[in-house]
């Protein structure tokens, strides 16, 4: 989705409205999350950040090969994961004999020597900012600290209008991951991203699912390729 030039008067803040409507579009034909980030990895050279997961689901996902870092690593030229969970890191290490994996808070952290003098293609930050204190600072000390080693940054949060969503709501229920702090509108995320300090002119804002849809989920497929505002995941495009 490109930003319009009105769009771009309200995310910068030099308008201002109290009910202003905005159409979205989506560029992408892809539908699924994982599938999207693992075709622009592959043969670049990437940094994952916030590769290790809950380490609850690890095991279930590698035997599933859904683990997405395991995914990146096996399309990827170069990937180092890193993440400030050290009982993951060391998980993925002494079990899964994982490589290039360092455990490291980028907001407190120097940056690693590993990867201090390198230089990548992609940041990818998969659904990490929503569990997030203050995403603002968190994206702006990325800005800082690895403006010089990476080309593009691309980081996917869930999207508050998910059909999912409108259904708990009806049965008066919330379902989500109890680490969670935000969900994301497509204004809300472009927000806190130019407040972060990024350039709206490089940025792309895309619409996907979070996981494959079994062919139970038919209807959803359905209505979530003609409506794609309510697919579960925003995927953001950022370029330095």
């Amino acid at each position: 989705m490109s930003y319009s030039e009105e769009l771009k008067e309200y995310l910068i803040g030099t308008e201002f409205s109290n009910g202003k409507t905005f159409e979205w579009e989506n560029n992408s034909d892809t539908l699924y999350r994982d599938e999207y980030f693992v075709e622009k990895c592959r043969n670049k050279r990437i940094i994952h950040l916030g590769c290790a997961d809950h380490i609850e689901l690890i095991d279930k996902k590698i035997a599933h090969n859904s683990y997405l870092h395991s995914n990146l690593i096996s399309v990827s030229n170069v990937c180092y994961g890193i993440d400030i969970n050290h009982e993951s890191i060391e998980y993925l290490q002494n079990k899964y004999n994982i490589p290039n994996l360092i455990t490291f808070d980028i907001v407190n952290d120097p940056l690693p020597k590993e990867i201090k003098n390198l230089k990548f293609d992609y940041l990818l930050i998969p659904d990490v900012i929503e569990h997030i204190g203050n995403p603002v600072i968190f994206l702006a000390t990325i800005k800082d600290k690895l403006k010089h080693n990476v080309n593009e940054i691309i980081l996917s949060v869930p999207n508050a209008f998910s059909i999912n969503n409108f259904i708990n709501a009806f049965k008066g229920r919330e379902i989500i991951n109890t680490d969670h702090r935000f969900w994301f509108t497509p204004y809300t995320l472009s927000k806190i991203v130019i407040d972060a300090g990024y350039d709206i002119k490089e940025m792309d804002l895309m619409f996907c699912e979070h996981g494959k849809l079994s062919c139970r989920n038919l209807f959803k497929r359905l209505i979530i390729s003609k409506y794609f505002v309510l697919r579960d995941t925003l995927i953001l495009n950022i370029k330095f």
